[in-house]
């Protein structure tokens, strides 16, 4: 999207579509200067992938937890115990697709 800046007082403003606020819910935002230019962010981050996030730092322990007990099942560790099933040793270079 092409916007053109407004003046206001010494300043120079963007604009943004209503709808654009509404779909990002945007009351605060950041603005940024990155290698390309200016990024302007919500400066609330209740993205799904942000609240995703926040959830697996919350339940980490118990994760982590679950990960253990699970490579320390004799059933696991039988099975990467047969040479047919240890992949340690593959040349991923071969593995074009």
């Amino acid at each position: 999207m092409i916007k053109t800046l407004t003046s206001v007082g010494n300043s120079k403003a963007v604009i943004l579509p209503s709808e654009m606020v509404k779909k990002y819910k945007l009351e605060k935002v950041v603005i940024e200067e990155t290698d390309d230019g200016i990024l302007i962010r919500s400066a609330v981050q209740n993205t799904n992938f942000q609240k995703a996030i926040e959830k697996l730092r919350k339940n980490k322990a118990a994760l982590y937890k679950r990960i253990e007990s699970q490579a320390n099942d004799p059933e696991t560790i039988n099975f990467y115990a047969k040479s047919a099933n240890n992949f340690s040793d593959v040349d991923l270079d071969i593995l074009e697709e």
